[in-house]
């Protein structure tokens, strides 16, 4: 059973009124899987030498309470399962002892040169191990609220800082964008549930349209093409406080 903690301070200026970013967050949660896969000898480096590197398919997040500005946090993350081309990852984040987030998340094996998900090696999922302990039983898939109108959309066009390793955007900015994409009014909403599912990688110069819909306290995004003939990402986030 391969548990792996890392321990972190919040930095300020990763802070929104005095509390950690959700975009930050998921850098966090993130960052803890990367310095765990270095642990056991499978950097980011060693697995492109390989000829894999790991993308993010989906992620549900759920948020008892944001990390504070300056506060000490302690993520907790393992390897859950392997299932033909899905592996299944846990995080848990702890604040002053006590479990402030939980976050399932699924990883694709890709295979570089062919740029296509591939079936996990056994080797490899030996190495990081089959904890078997999930926290979320399935990750729902987002779908576009037909019977809502639109409530905005904003445009966008992909920028070398929205890029990571993978030369494609990186998972975090997703939920950075989101913010730009949300009416005035709701421009310092707090999620409590979160739900991804990523469908196609963005790159450098891709211009997009965020297609945001709500409905009650649930606030919807759709990444989608400038045309809208592909879709990039689909976001749920559930609302911390009521929303009349």
């Amino acid at each position: 059973m391969k548990i792996f903690c890392k321990e972190y301070e919040v930095m300020n200026f990763l802070s929104s009124d005095g509390e950690l970013k959700l975009n930050h967050l998921v850098s966090y949660l993130i960052e803890t899987s990367n310095y765990q896969s270095i642990d056991l000898g499978l950097s980011n480096e060693k697995l492109l030498d390989m000829g894999y590197t790991w993308m993010i398919y989906k992620w549900k997040i759920k948020i008892n309470r944001y990390p504070r500005s300056h506060e000490k946090i302690k993520i907790k993350t393992w390897a859950s399962g392997f299932k033909n081309i899905n592996a299944f990852r846990e995080f848990e984040v702890y604040c002053q002892g006590e479990k402030a987030i939980e976050a399932s998340a699924i990883f694709l094996l890709i295979d570089v040169e062919k740029r296509k998900p591939i079936k996990i090696p056994e080797d490899l999922a030996e190495i990081y191990g089959n904890n078997g302990n999930r926290i979320f039983k399935s990750i729902e898939r987002v779908n576009e609220p037909s019977e809502l109108e639109i409530a905005n959309r904003f445009s966008y066009k992909i920028l070398r800082r929205d890029l990571d390793f993978n030369n494609h955007v990186n998972n975090s900015v997703y939920l950075e964008l989101i913010y730009e994409a949300v009416t005035d009014d709701y421009t310092h909403v707090k999620f409590k549930d979160v739900n991804v599912n990523y469908i196609n990688e963005l790159k450098l110069g891709d211009e997009i349209v965020i297609d945001f819909y709500r409905e009650e306290d649930k606030f919807y995004f759709f990444f989608k093409s400038k045309d809208q003939s592909q879709i990039y990402a689909r976001i749920c986030g559930v609302s911390e406080t009521p929303i009349s």
